[in-house]
């Protein structure tokens, strides 16, 4: 009758180890799952920041393209042409009007 005692004696006395294992399982996961979720977000944020700078690397590419072509004389009348309006001398401008 006092080995049984002693089992049960010993399982209280060590329980707490097996409650402190379980303990720390559970924060265990608990940490790899917030882990994942921050993951997640640095990968869309990876995501939309490299997407963000392949177009402002195409901005560039075309701004640099426009600083270099402005002494060009043909890119000036272009200019022009499409942001005032102007025609070249000796051209006529057409309009064309919505009939309503």
């Amino acid at each position: 009758m006092h080995k049984p005692i002693l089992r049960k004696n010993a399982f209280f006395q060590y329980g707490w180890v097996l409650l402190c294992v379980l303990c720390c399982c559970f924060m265990y996961l608990h940490a790899m799952k917030k882990k994942t979720q921050v993951l997640e977000v640095l990968r869309c944020q990876l995501y939309a920041l490299q997407s963000e700078k392949q177009f402002l690397l195409e901005e560039k590419e075309d701004l640099k393209l426009q600083i270099n072509s402005q002494k060009d004389p043909a890119w000036i009348e272009l200019t022009l042409m499409k942001g005032l309006g102007l025609v070249p001398e000796g051209q006529l401008k057409v309009y064309f009007t919505k009939d309503e």
